[in-house]
């Protein structure tokens, strides 16, 4: 038996023993990232926003140097080649720097230019290829269709059971199953749009589509006065991380913009902030004082000033360049420019179906009790999964909408539930209950 000494002795060896076993497997199995900083590696640390921040401005520094960097390299070597300046090299043809030199003029701003007038519009309409009617899609399925139809009629492919739900009175879903060659199921979903379910997650074998309601494209700005295009608007808090993310969508939208025919003509950062920030001289922006200051270095919802500052930028000549805006997100990417189609008649929007999003389901219910009136603005059924973006407007609907948005969004930010159910999609809410209310309904 060891004395007790010995064994406080012999636990704290172990104990040390262990601890340094411990330090050298994490330091041998940790990955070698670039962002990798011990000194910033705590959870304590990195909890701190005025660290984060101070991280990520260093972080941003550093990046903004190495492109500087690369830029410096890539004018060395056109000059090398002789390339005296990038209209003249496009007209060149062949090499390897002609070619660097014509992608980097394709990324223009082009923020200042004017929209189509009817005729160039209706042409531009006329070249988008057509929309595939029946949104074909395999391994998928949705969730409670209705049947419509009697009878059981056999069809030789999908586009066959498509055409029979075409002919079928109300019926706006249609469904085949390689398990049951030649049958086709033809009905009704619970609301207009819904999300189809499909990938790993759902493991469909069927091949369904939806026929979605005809909206109307919009025919030109002429009779209102307006330019028919597209005014992108994001917002921000001016916050270096929401900066970095800033500065690769704009690039991104430069180069989208710059494509044949796109209807992206202008670009405003809306900076709900108490002072200007680094990327006001950079970056086509409109200031406005924020409501909630403290969103300036941290609270507990960032954007809680968002949908008042695009309301009151709505209402400004700014805001009236274009016929539509596209309300986006500092995290988006533009792989391409959007489609002609997303440009809709007044009354209508193009925006996206968040799954997310479920008003009626029944543990939202309370939280959208306390934003919607179902006497007044229908019921929760009725209301789109959607949010404020992606959503393309026109920009007389975005002035309407977003008025009442505001007044939802501050409804929310006093009532405990909504904060609690919602979290951190509570504006996105607001906004599909705005578009209920607002008359005519969006």
């Amino acid at each position: 038996k060891q004395p007790p000494r010995t064994k406080i002795t012999s636990t704290v060896t172990t104990l040390i023993v262990a601890g340094i076993t411990y330090a050298l497997i994490v330091r041998q199995i940790t990955p070698n990232y670039v962002d990798y900083s011990p000194v910033t590696d705590t959870v304590t640390d990195f909890a701190k926003q005025s660290v984060r921040d101070a991280y990520v401005a260093e972080r941003v520094k550093q990046l903004k140097q190495e492109a500087n960097d690369r830029r410096a390299s890539r004018e060395a070597v056109a000059k090398e080649s002789k390339v005296e300046t990038p209209r003249e090299s496009v007209a060149g043809a062949g090499s390897a720097t002609t070619k660097r030199v014509s992608e980097a003029t394709s990324v223009k701003d082009i923020s200042g230019e004017r929209g189509y007038d009817d005729d160039t519009w209706h042409m531009i309409q006329a070249n988008e290829p057509k929309d595939d009617e029946c949104h074909v899609l395999p391994l998928s399925d949705y969730w409670g269709p209705q049947k419509v139809g009697e009878g059981s009629t056999t069809v030789a492919d999908d586009a066959e059971c498509c055409a029979l739900c075409k002919q079928t009175a109300t019926c706006r879903f249609w469904r085949t199953d390689p398990s049951n060659p030649g049958s086709c199921f033809t009905g009704v979903l619970p609301t207009v749009y819904m999300p189809p379910m499909y990938g790993q997650e759902h493991n469909k074998k069927t091949t369904s589509g939806t026929l979605y309601p005809n909206t109307p494209k919009y025919a030109g700005g002429g009779s209102e006065g307006w330019e028919t295009c597209v005014h992108t608007m994001i917002t921000s808090n001016g916050s270096p991380y929401m900066n970095w993310q800033t500065r690769i969508f704009y690039e991104t939208w430069k180069k989208a913009a710059s494509e044949k025919d796109s209807i992206l003509r202008r670009f405003t950062r809306v900076l709900h902030r108490s002072t200007e920030d680094e990327l006001m001289k950079l970056i086509p922006t409109w200031r406005v004082d924020p409501t909630h200051k403290d969103c300036d270095v941290y609270c507990d919802y960032a954007v809680k000033d968002r949908a008042r500052a695009i309301y009151q930028w709505s209402q400004t000549q700014d805001a009236k360049q274009c016929s539509h805006i596209l309300m986006a997100e500092t995290d988006y990417l533009f792989i391409r420019s959007p489609p002609p189609s997303v440009v809709l008649a007044k009354g209508f929007s193009y925006g996206f179906m968040f799954g997310y999003i479920v008003p009626s389901y029944p543990n939202a219910k309370p939280a959208s009790l306390e934003l919607h009136d179902e006497a007044k603005d229908g019921p929760l059924k009725d209301v789109y999964q959607t949010g404020n973006a992606p959503q393309c407007i026109h920009r007389d609907d975005l002035e309407r909408v977003s008025e009442v948005w505001a007044q939802k969004v501050e409804l929310g930010e006093t009532s405990e539930t909504v904060k609690k159910v919602f979290g951190w999609v509570r504006d996105m809410y607001a906004w599909s209950f705005a578009a209920a209310a607002v008359r005519p309904k969006l």
